[in-house]
């Protein structure tokens, strides 16, 4: 239960598939360490090492990625960005290393951590090659640290991005469990049944991701807005595709860059004033692009306004389908709303409405002349 805990009070950047998996590995609260690894068919310890071939350091970026080391990631075959972290330290300071190939076969992982080792290896650009080899795949977090590397060299079947975060909310319908939260504190644990209590957790995710997309454009050399347009948003791209569309530098195989490497061929650390010049068309295009916490401010503004409003208070139900369902303006729905026609029992269309039409009977006087008038005013006087 510690586990699930742990898991759903943090922020992921990481493929769908690999987060199920994981929280299938989490649920199994009754089973022991030996049995859980046995299914994964993983062995029961941490086979994460540094390998030094030719005075080039590789790094294995494997499995899903945590911030600490536990038994977790050992029987789910996963790394922590805390190992990564060390032995990329000792790498850039030995001497007799040349360069660093982080080899990279991930689908992401746990966001906390994730940026700082990725900062890490971007200010350490420019002291020695740093390469990032997607033999696997690179996805999320791990393309999060991939991107921050000099260069990006995929293979021709690995898939990168899937740049986004999810978050993991467990729904309290456990009528057995009690959940107090303290008054002063009402935000502490937002109500996911409640409008305002979903647009709390969304905001929080959407700054997460904010800060993802704009380390991304910060590495690559590129706008905010170009990662948002270009990188897939949230999807993945294989191989040569990747490289088109900016994730990757070009298609590429181990030994390739080991070749390169050991050949000094510096321009694969020369990354960052390639990109600047490669992308300058690019950022001058989508300058005036406003940035993601704006968009996501202007959002949230929209939405209140339309709940908040006059007209949405007899309403309700059509005020939410214009703030979630549709991006209309907040002038635009607010007028649509005042237009609504509210039921009222007492008005004169509804006083209207419930008299009966009379009961119009031709006359059966014989002797009445339908063409004298007076016969017909009397008749007419009858009804």
């Amino acid at each position: 239960m510690r586990i699930w805990n742990k898991i759903r009070e943090e922020a992921w950047a990481i493929t769908a598939s690999s987060l199920h998996n994981i929280l299938d590995i989490a649920a199994r609260n009754n089973e022991a360490p030996h049995v859980v690894a046995a299914r994964l068919g993983k062995e029961l310890q941490n086979t994460y090492t540094m390998n030094i071939r030719d005075g080039v350091a590789i790094l294995p970026v494997v499995g899903a990625l945590f911030r600490y080391a536990n038994l977790f990631t050992n029987i789910s075959g996963a790394s922590s960005y805390e190992i990564i972290g060390q032995d990329f330290r000792k790498a850039i300071e030995d001497d007799q290393i040349k360069a660093i190939i982080l080899d990279i076969d991930s689908p992401g992982g746990e966001v906390n951590g994730c940026a700082e080792l990725a900062d890490m290896i971007f200010e350490k650009r420019g002291k020695k090659p740093i390469i990032a080899y997607a033999s696997g795949d690179a996805a999320s977090g791990a393309y999060w640290i991939a991107a921050a590397c000099d260069k990006i060299i995929v293979s021709k079947t690995s898939a990168l991005g899937s740049i986004g975060v999810v978050g993991v909310y467990q729904n309290n319908s456990n009528e057995k469990e009690v959940e107090i939260v303290s008054s002063q504190s009402p935000y502490k644990q937002p109500d996911l049944a409640s409008d305002e209590g979903k647009i709390r957790l969304q905001a929080r995710i959407d700054t997460m991701a904010q800060v993802f997309i704009e380390s991304i454009a910060k590495y690559r050399g590129i706008s905010a807005q170009e990662v948002i347009s270009n990188y897939g948003a949230g999807d993945v791209f294989i191989g040569e595709t990747a490289v088109e569309k900016g994730l990757a530098d070009y298609v590429g195989s181990y030994e390739k860059i080991l070749t390169e490497l050991n050949q000094d061929n510096h321009t694969l650390s020369l990354t960052n004033e390639d990109k600047k010049i490669m992308h300058k068309e690019s950022r001058e295009q989508n300058s005036d692009f406003k940035s993601i916490e704006e968009m996501r401010l202007e959002e949230r503004k929209r939405i209140e306004a339309i709940l908040n409003s006059k007209a949405a208070e007899n309403h309700m139900e059509l005020a939410r389908h214009f703030a979630f369902a549709t991006d209309i303006e907040a002038d635009i729905a607010i007028a649509a709303l005042t237009k609504v026609v509210t039921t009222d029992n007492t008005s004169f269309i509804s006083a209207m409405q419930n008299i009966k039409n009379p009961k119009i009977i031709p006359s059966t006087d014989a002797d009445a002349d339908a063409d004298d008038i007076n016969a017909l005013a009397k008749r007419i006087a009858s009804y």
